[in-house]
């Protein structure tokens, strides 16, 4: 009997899909407050219809110190509907390297996890070049359990960053394993001015592995992020995985002010999983700063 899909959200690979979680922003005279409100929908080619859902996240940037985040989102899907709860925080090691550590949940739904336990690193490495190291552990009914672990190098101009990374899932029980890359690219340092982020992907279990409280590759939940990591089937029972990649995903986001106080973010998304579908969604928030 296959497995069935499960997502699950968590805000570090949702924001390494989109925004850079580790673009801090400088010491601030007093404590700022972001909070963003939106929507989102996803159509599929092969008739499982659409995934859509709500999305309300906050940014708490402290006088002194590094930014808490918390997120809430409601996930409607064919299969059924859920609520994702998530909070974090960033640390601030030395003078060049930095943390996240957060923790998540799901409720009402079957298809979100239990639990999940997240970690981000980045190592500074001297002249812009940095060191990503992730893993996170995601629990769910039934004891099973979805581990995953991403490394790669990233580079850190003024107002720019390009970051690469190798993933790996493994699914318990039965031990089997997906891997797949991403590439991200992000103009604009400033949280809160112009920026705009493009991802892209290939391999296997990127599309549930970037899965969010928006669509396929939105920031806006801690998923991003950061969604997020869907139970497959065991081996026995998949298609051949000779020819890789399996699945592709192209993102793109921008954020624009409006005001001094109001600002836009609006995501666009396509992926394909080979042979199987493709799908085209998009996200759109509001951004209120405090």
């Amino acid at each position: 009997m296959l497995i069935r899909s499960a997502l699950l959200l968590t805000l570090p690979l949702a924001l390494s899909a989109q925004e850079d979680p580790f673009f801090l922003e400088p010491p601030l005279p007093s404590t700022v407050t972001r909070v963003a409100v939106g929507a989102y929908d996803q159509a599929f080619s092969d008739g499982r219809g659409h995934w859509k859902g709500w999305s309300l996240e906050g940014t708490i940037y402290p006088a002194s110190g590094a930014p808490w985040q918390l997120s809430a989102s409601g996930i409607d899907r064919p299969e059924g509907k859920g609520t994702m709860f998530s909070g974090g925080k960033y640390l601030l090691i030395g003078e060049a390297s930095s943390a996240f550590l957060g923790l998540s949940g799901g409720t009402n739904s079957d298809f979100l996890p239990l639990f999940r336990a997240d970690v981000d690193f980045r190592f500074d490495l001297g002249a812009g070049w940095k060191l990503d190291l992730a893993g996170a552990l995601s629990r769910f009914t039934e004891d099973q359990e979805v581990r995953m672990l991403q490394v790669g190098p990233a580079y850190q101009g003024s107002g720019w960053s390009v970051s690469t990374r190798i993933q790996q899932l493994t699914y318990d029980p039965g031990g089997d394993s997906d891997t797949g890359g991403f590439l991200n690219i992000r103009l604009g340092g400033n949280d809160f001015g112009v920026w705009h982020n493009l991802r892209l992907a290939a391999g296997r279990g990127i599309l549930e592995s970037t899965a969010s409280g928006g669509s396929l590759a939105t920031s806006t939940m801690m998923s991003s992020a950061t969604g997020r990591f869907s139970r497959r089937p065991p081996s026995t029972s998949l298609t051949s995985t000779a020819s890789l990649p399996q699945e592709r995903l192209a993102s793109l986001t921008g954020h624009w002010p409006l005001t001094d106080r109001f600002a836009l973010k609006a995501e666009a998304t396509w992926g394909e999983k080979v042979s199987t579908y493709r799908f085209w969604g998009g996200g759109l928030q509001v951004v209120a700063t405090f």
